[in-house]
């Protein structure tokens, strides 16, 4: 049995720990940007009312590729991707309206990617190094954190930013932002929260880096088994098959299957394993759209 109260607590320590000093830095060079540009207010109505599709990097996010495609336009829908799932969405013709960050570290999830009509939802101590490859619209947000050490920071970046509760991982933060916004329905693609033998859908920073430390004897496709197999701490059972996942996975998932526990809005979980079916509607994403789009053309948003 899982405790999940001191799961969270150990993490919210580690983090402190570890990143108090680089969330500091990052503000501070952040502030001209935040001044700039603002928080989220701006961009709640352009949520309400609509399904919101929050999309994450898992494997189980390659299949629904071609769904995902052929409806982005919609104007009842709003995607929101994040950071890590945003280079193999565009490489597969996929450009969401909204992409989301929290990453205090410099990875190179933007580079290379037209960013111009997209708008990042911005963390407002993440990295300033990644803030600076993105050209286009941004809104920043603190953490829905009262601590003493967090306070300072969300003081220093305005309070008029806008809180956004998090379950320790960057999906979470935007699935708490959409439920927020009136949003009619949520949808989760990609949000596997679990793993076998792949941490990230092909074409990922993470899959990248991977891929160029590998050789004829260490392929990138063993590094990543590899890379899998040290990071089982625990296990899920989803029917007949077993996943692993890391304490961060299995804290987020447990803070979403809480978030979810008795919600007003409808939630669909294309993701595998993702959350628990007691929680959320198990589909796959296209069977979803299908549904939804009852044999009738709707009107779509110009590219």
């Amino acid at each position: 049995m899982v405790d999940k109260d001191q799961l969270y607590r150990n993490l919210n320590e580690g983090i402190l720990a570890e990143r108090l000093g680089a969330f500091r830095r990052n503000l501070g060079k952040n502030l001209p940007l935040i001044r700039r540009y603002g928080g989220l207010k701006r961009i709640v109505p352009c949520l309400e009312g609509r399904t919101a599709v929050v999309i994450g990097a898992g494997p189980s996010l390659e299949k629904h590729y071609a769904a995902l495609k052929k409806l982005q336009y919609r104007d009842e829908m709003v995607y929101i991707a994040a950071d890590m799932a945003l280079g193999p969405l565009v490489k597969s013709g996929i450009r969401p309206r909204f992409v989301i960050s929290c990453e205090t570290s410099p990875v190179d999830f933007f580079g290379g990617i037209d960013t111009a009509r997209m708008h990042l939802i911005a963390f407002s101590c993440m990295s300033h190094a990644n803030l600076m490859r993105w050209r286009g619209d941004i809104s920043f947000y603190n953490w829905l954190i009262d601590d003493a050490s967090y306070r300072e920071l969300w003081e220093t970046a305005g309070l008029e930013l806008g809180s956004v509760a998090t379950g320790s991982l960057v999906t979470t933060q935007a699935v708490a932002f959409a439920l927020g916004c009136g949003i009619s329905g949520l949808v989760m693609a990609g949000n596997d929260l679990g793993f076998s033998d792949r941490f990230y859908a092909r074409g990922a920073v993470a899959c990248r880096a991977l891929l160029a430390g590998s050789s004829r004897l260490e392929t990138s496709e063993t590094r990543e088994m590899a890379r899998s197999r040290r990071a089982m701490e625990y296990r899920i059972r989803r029917g007949e098959r077993d996943f692993f996942t890391t304490r961060q996975f299995l804290a987020a998932k447990m803070w979403l299957e809480d978030l979810f526990r008795g919600g007003r809005s409808p939630v669909y979980d294309c993701s595998v394993p993702g959350c628990s079916e007691k929680y959320v509607i198990k589909t796959e994403l296209s069977a979803f759209f299908s549904a939804i789009d009852g044999g009738k053309k709707k009107k779509r948003r110009k590219k």
